[in-house]
């Protein structure tokens, strides 16, 4: 039985012609596709974070009293000269007196941290203790709000001197303040966050979160250089 003329091989030059061209181009399609996967794909713009270790931000210190500022907590603020800041700023006019200079303790000075001291409580109350621990300040009072235009000084602060200490708060050091502008902090003594031995009399703190204060304080300065 012949086979229908659907069937029949197809003689027409044209048809062949088409045939061979749609197998060429699916070759072809087939050669790019697998070029394609075996090509190196670009590198991707998301970037890995660098691996370097964070610093802890002021938003970060576990400090039970957030107005007490651990000296070296402090942003970095961006240097400025003099030259930059408008006449009415306090750089200006400078901080008069200066600064008075803390002694190193010397040998034989006890360091007993200060947390440990008003753990005897009512005990000491007015006696003169000798304590340690590291500089900070505390803020007294601010004024101003906002931002300041390009070398003016819209704010003041006070602020007060104190021992840091966790999880107890802050010791204030009465009589051993900061206060300035935008410009400059003048404080009655270096507040670095140095390490120290504070002498004075232990009172009840009489306004603030803090529970102690140390009256009429005179400091040195821990020497932690090693010895050899």
């Amino acid at each position: 039985m012949k086979l229908p003329a659907l069937c029949a091989p197809l003689r027409s030059p044209s048809w062949a012609k088409l045939v061979a061209l749609g197998a060429l181009w699916a070759m072809c399609i087939a050669c790019e596709s697998k070029g394609a996967s075996d090509a190196p794909r670009p590198a991707s713009t998301v970037k890995a974070h660098p691996a370097f270790t964070v610093p802890k931000t002021l938003e970060m210190q576990a400090d039970p009293e957030p107005s007490a500022l651990r000296a070296d907590a402090k942003p970095p603020l961006p240097k400025r000269d003099k030259n930059d800041w408008q006449a009415s700023c306090k750089i200006q006019k400078g901080c008069e007196p200066g600064p008075q200079e803390i002694p190193t303790c010397e040998a034989q000075v006890p360091q007993r941290p200060w947390v440990d001291v008003v753990t005897e409580g009512d005990v000491l109350l007015g006696k003169e203790v000798v304590v340690s621990g590291t500089l900070g300040l505390s803020l007294i009072k601010k004024t101003g709000s906002g931002t300041c235009a390009p070398g003016a000084c819209c704010h003041t602060l006070d602020m007060q001197i104190v021992l840091i200490g966790e999880p107890t708060g802050s010791l204030p050091l009465r009589g051993l303040t900061c206060s300035g502008d935008d410009s400059v902090l003048c404080c009655k003594v270096p507040a670095d966050g140095q390490a120290v031995v504070a002498r004075g009399r232990l009172r009840k703190a009489s306004a603030g979160v803090s529970k102690w204060q140390l009256d009429e304080p005179t400091l040195c300065l821990i020497d932690n250089t090693p010895k050899h």
